[in-house]
């Protein structure tokens, strides 16, 4: 006599925010990523500016962290809902 085995399939229902975490996750490394290397550029540019005693003809903001750190604070947000949905 034939030994039958029979399997039992679950299928596990798929995260649909999956994908959105994912792409969330991998901008946000990006843009971290992105934020370091424009503070190594502003750092070089700030010893450039104080080595060569150059004076800016504007006094505008060079080194606004600020508005460099906004775009990961705001993946950063938006992986924080993605995750609590």
């Amino acid at each position: 006599m034939a030994h039958e085995t029979f399997r039992t399939v679950i299928f596990v229902p798929a995260d649909p925010l999956l994908p959105i975490r994912i792409l969330v996750i991998v901008a946000l490394i990006a843009m971290i990523f992105t934020f370091l290397h424009v503070l190594r550029h502003l750092r070089k540019i700030r010893r450039t500016v104080a080595r060569d005693d150059l004076v800016p003809r504007e006094l505008a903001a060079r080194d606004n962290i600020i508005v460099c750190a906004v775009p990961v604070i705001v993946a950063s947000l938006l992986l924080f809902l993605v995750e609590k949905a």
